[in-house]
């Protein structure tokens, strides 16, 4: 998505998932994450863990364990964990050229430092979220969503007055080609403000892949993402963001 002055953005998560199956790919695990550490301590030297120590690492999988920023709270940070590595940025620090630089370096680490990653069968996603403010005193979700997104959401099986007026959750999946396409509204809350959280996500194939190969795939979603973003704010909600 291009940059925008005023831009909705919370968070863009790259992610990559693989299967832990047996003892050895935790073991692996233990020595990956310091390894990790090595190659981007220059860059990022504020290290996290974000487990408590009683928890094994057998019921974590796919999950974040540790986290590398270059200071607490900073973004972008990169978060590795048993069958898990996250490349995450905030709006302050989002361009795309910028951001897949710094998704290709990580990868191009984690395979220095992990020799069986190009042959492991490989989930990558990318998820951008957004957030809309609104004032749920004098409107409520869904009337926000039908005046302001590009669709419409109906329903006549409560009357208007029974109907939560803060609470919606709805999701949508279509496929394209081998890539899911995952759209999200819900009601939200972000820096103490309320609103509509609305997460775009888009899982790719499981296969193997190189690195070229994913950032091809990164190449081609951002464009997916980018255009679906344009067409469902298209409008008055989108010209507020410039």
């Amino acid at each position: 998505m291009s940059k925008l002055p005023k831009a909705p953005l919370i968070e863009v998560i790259f992610e990559i998932k693989w299967d832990i199956t047996n003892k050895a790919d935790i073991l692996d695990f233990q020595y990956i994450h310091g390894d990790l550490y090595s190659r981007l301590r220059d860059k990022y030297p504020y290290r996290e863990n974000v487990l408590p120590p009683e928890v094994p690492l057998e019921v974590v999988k796919g999950l974040p364990v540790f986290r590398y920023r270059k200071d607490k709270n900073c973004y972008p940070l990169i978060q590795v964990g048993p069958g898990l590595l996250t490349v995450n940025t905030n709006d302050d620090e989002y361009y795309w050229d910028t951001y897949l630089v710094e998704i290709n370096s990580t990868l191009e680490n984690f395979n220095n430092i992990y020799s069986k990653f190009t042959g492991l069968m490989l989930s990558p996603s990318i998820t951008y979220i957004d957030f809309f403010e609104v004032d749920f005193t004098k409107t409520n979700p869904l009337d926000f969503i039908n005046e302001n997104l590009g669709l419409t959401v109906e329903q006549n099986f409560l009357e208007k007055g029974n109907l939560t007026a803060k609470e919606v959750n709805l999701t949508f999946n279509n496929t394209s080609g081998d890539n899911l396409l995952s759209l999200n509204l819900r009601s939200g809350k972000f820096n103490n403000k309320e609103g509509v959280v609305m997460q775009t996500k888009i899982i790719g194939k499981k296969t193997k892949y190189s690195n070229e190969q994913l950032n091809s795939w990164l190449n081609e979603t951002h464009e997916v993402c980018s255009k679906t973003f344009k067409k469902i704010t298209g409008g008055k909600l989108y010209h507020s963001f410039k």
